[in-house]
């Protein structure tokens, strides 16, 4: 994982997105790139792109001169940290361009703070960090407040047992490992007989073969209980898949996705 997108609207749980996205940085010397975008001016919108405090080559707009300040200052704060680390404010407020800058920008993980909106409102209103995790191709990280001392200790993967899931525990290999992180592999299903449970766990031995990272394993049999295991156990990070095609697993695996991403207080990492 070389780059890393924080969008930021300077709101207090996009600021704990950033401090997030700084801890991840510093355990695998990831560059981070963010984005700001600004409500256009009547006249058109563009682009500037920035870089360790410094302006290259934009017109000067009195209405983004507090954004910029702002965006300045989180890559100085970066920067003081260690960090390689640049800004784009778009003056376009359509989430369309956080893709088209990631495209752009080569970027491997996107991390985003979200106030988050539960239930019907979700449904009808859903929220500017569930329309990304619709979107996006890339793993996005939600942060719903800001979290003292981060770390990536332990981990919540909701398994559908499928191949596919290889290279979701590849990417998500390249964050815990450099944590010393335990990565508890969950199995969402129904009461499973002793001869199922022994041939799930089977497939579950298979699927982390060529993972660095420790894995544990485990069976839940309602979605409920993600919740609750991933609270017994303290974890610091709940991942979820979904998956491609128009299967059923797609349907249930996006379903689940933006519940949690939606309702799920602690961080929640969504892997396309």
């Amino acid at each position: 994982m070389k780059r890393i997108l924080v969008p930021t609207d300077f709101s207090a749980c996009a600021q704990a997105a950033t401090e997030v996205a700084i801890a991840i940085a510093l355990k695998t010397n990831a560059e981070i790139y963010f984005l700001h975008l600004h409500a256009p001016e009547p006249t058109g919108g563009h682009m500037a792109m920035h870089g360790g405090g410094s302006h290259e080559g934009h017109q000067h707009h009195d209405c983004t001169g507090p954004a910029r300040a702002r965006l300045d200052q989180i890559v100085k704060d970066a920067e003081r940290q260690g960090i390689s680390a640049k800004s784009a404010l778009v003056l376009d407020e359509d989430w369309k361009q956080v893709e088209m800058h990631a495209t752009a920008f080569s970027i491997d993980f996107i991390v985003m703070g979200s106030h988050g909106v539960s239930g019907i409102r979700r449904i009808f209103l859903g929220s500017r960090a569930l329309q990304m995790i619709r979107h996006t191709h890339l793993p996005v990280l939600i942060i719903k407040s800001s979290i003292t001392d981060f770390k990536i200790q332990k981990v919540v993967f909701v398994t559908a047992l499928e191949e596919r899931e290889r290279e979701a525990l590849a990417f998500l290999d390249q964050i815990t490992y450099p944590w010393n992180a335990v990565i508890h592999l969950l199995y969402v299903s129904k009461s499973l007989t002793s001869e199922e449970a022994d041939a799930s766990r089977g497939k579950m031995e298979q699927l982390v073969k060529v993972s660095k990272t420790q894995i544990e394993f485990s069976i839940c049999n309602e979605e409920a209980g993600i919740g609750k295991v991933a609270m017994d156990l303290n974890a610091d990070l709940v991942v979820l898949t979904t998956l491609g095609g128009t299967s059923l697993i797609r349907t249930f695996s996006s379903r689940l996705a933006e519940k949690f991403a939606g309702e799920f207080e602690r961080p929640v990492l969504i892997i396309n």
